[in-house]
């Protein structure tokens, strides 16, 4: 099979690399979409010292494809199955992993980190973590689910978005695109808020109500003009930036609520004042459960979702270097793999 190996210093390859072979409770699943996300570009970035430790590792965590071998004892997968893979495997025996919480597993292990992950023809899966696909939810769609989507849509419930919220989202990359999706199916008057001005017109294709390149024009002004001047009633920072953070926490009126969960800064932003005497309510989130991801692909098919509306690049495996080269410049909607 084919699968991308890191260089270091913004550099990748495609190699050549013998087919996996499921062993006891794993099957082979043939991708058939798998995206490129935020955090494959973090590492993409590292120099060329820490790919050399890396190996030949392959990057990619948002699997979605087709079953092709079934491993002995699979019982509930069967070939041809549609599938989108949730990303972390665990223990299978901790409390988090009973939850479905494999991601805070004292053991867990991350696609595209300690194992090979879907930028490659085949991954290798657990049989508990292929998570069906109707024929309706399409395999981009799938691969959003596993990361992008799923991490959206898990913060999206941790808010209770409804039809009387006004929603502001600042960082409007593939997660927050993804909110804006999210968003607007569960009733939420949605703000969309960033610096490029590409993301900021793609959120307005994407439905939401108002999106403001906030270095041209004065996002706060908007958020309140929208919201009867009192400021959102919910927020979601996909922006990872210092500035994202603080304004997501000052546009809220009184009793607001939001979610961060985009990395990158860890400057302190936080006024303990405003937190204090507007009585907010602030949350972290990181990806989402097992459980989630079932549910949203019901969700998904039931309001007849289509997260591929974000994607504005596909390509073939072996144009790995120049997917990288374009989802790094930070310009773009989702990018990602596809297979005929």
């Amino acid at each position: 099979m084919r699968g991308v190996v890191f260089l270091g210093d913004r550099e990748c390859c495609v190699k050549d690399f013998p087919d996996p072979i499921p062993g006891p409770g794993e099957v082979l699943v043939r991708m058939q979409a798998t995206g490129i996300c935020g955090s494959d570009l973090h590492v993409y970035r590292t120099d060329k010292e820490a790919a050399k430790r890396r190996g030949d590792r392959i990057p990619g965590h948002e699997p979605s494809g087709v079953v092709e071998q079934v491993g002995e004892g699979v019982n509930n997968v069967k070939v041809g199955d549609r599938v989108s893979v949730y990303h972390y495997l665990g223990c299978g025996h901790c409390k988090y992993c009973a939850s479905g919480n494999m991601m805070w597993c004292r053991q867990a292990r991350g696609y595209g980190g300690p194992i090979d992950g879907s930028h490659a023809d085949f991954v290798i899966a657990d049989e508990r973590n292929c998570v069906l696909l109707p024929d309706k939810v399409s395999f981009i769609d799938g691969a959003f689910i596993a990361c992008a989507g799923g991490t959206a849509y898990s913060a999206m419930r941790k808010l209770g978005v409804s039809s009387h919220d006004t929603v502001a989202i600042f960082g409007l990359g593939p997660v927050g695109l993804s909110g804006v999706i999210v968003a607007r199916a569960m009733g939420g008057k949605v703000i969309g808020v960033d610096i490029v001005d590409e993301r900021v017109n793609l959120a307005k294709r994407l439905s939401a109500d108002a999106a403001v390149n906030s270095q041209k024009e004065d996002a706060m002004s908007t958020i309140r003009s929208l919201s009867d001047g009192e400021g959102a009633d919910l927020a979601f920072e996909a922006s990872g930036s210092a500035d994202g953070r603080s304004n997501a926490v000052t546009c809220l009126r009184r009793g607001g609520k939001v979610v961060f969960c985009g990395a990158g800064s860890n400057e302190k932003v936080i006024n303990p004042g405003e937190l204090i005497g507007k009585q907010l309510t602030l949350m972290g989130s990181f990806v989402l459960s097992l459980g989630l991801a079932w549910d949203l692909v019901n969700f998904t098919a039931r309001h007849n979702l289509r997260f591929e509306d974000a994607v504005t690049h596909r390509f073939s495996i072996e144009d790995a270097p120049e997917a990288y080269r374009l989802a790094d410049e930070g310009r773009t909607g989702k990018v990602v793999f596809v297979w005929d």
